[in-house]
């Protein structure tokens, strides 16, 4: 049984280190110019080897873009308490993310990589990514019209598709135009559905 469970940390010890250096190849030389090859000597080991732990290179982009988000979501301090409405609290961490986004361009370039030729595999991520988001941006949307603090004629899905679509469509902007400033776009954005949505207590 010991054996067992130092397998498996090392094991996930492992599959974390490669992860790691995916996500530093991707983001430097893009997923089509990084092999698996390039991948397996940064972390020592032989391609065989890390194929043990991922069945692919689509496979280990599924977790590295996992692993984008997480740093992402980390940084935004979305654990922290917090005094404000949740969906209020949902903006902020709207707001951190593309903060953080704009000092980590090569990952956040990552972020876009489901949206148009790129393996069916980061497709399905970014669909499953979205409808999660949304459902869970939905939800909190909801507790506001329950508990008072958001409007109660407002859409919870569609305030959520906003939110979404706001958050992406000023990246997609920022990544094919660096002085494009989408961090005061973000903020004049969360604003606009503040002015709109909140209610006042």
């Amino acid at each position: 049984m010991a054996r067992t469970q130092e397998a498996d940390r090392v094991g996930k010890r492992r599959r974390a280190q490669i992860v790691d250096a995916a996500l530093e190849l991707f983001a430097a030389r893009g997923y089509d110019a990084t092999s698996l090859a390039s991948v397996a000597r940064a972390v020592e080991m032989s391609q065989p080897g890390l194929l043990h732990h991922f069945d692919g290179k689509e496979a280990l982009l599924a977790a590295v873009l996992d692993e984008r988000d997480q740093r992402a979501f980390t940084a935004s301090d979305i654990e922290s308490d917090y005094d404000v409405s949740p969906f209020e609290r949902a903006l902020e961490v709207a707001e951190a993310m593309v903060a953080w986004n704009a000092q980590h361009r090569d990952l956040a370039r990552l972020g876009h990589l489901g949206a148009a030729h790129h393996p069916p595999l980061a497709t399905a991520w970014a669909r499953e990514r979205t409808i999660r988001l949304r459902a869970q941006l939905a939800a909190v949307i909801s507790r506001g019209i329950t508990d008072g603090t958001v409007r109660p004629t407002a859409d919870p899905e569609i305030v959520a598709t906003f939110v979404i679509a706001g958050v992406g469509g000023l990246e997609a902007q920022w990544l094919v135009d660096e002085d494009f400033d989408m961090v005061a776009a973000m903020r004049e954005f969360t604003q606009m559905l503040r002015r709109d949505l909140l209610v006042a207590l």
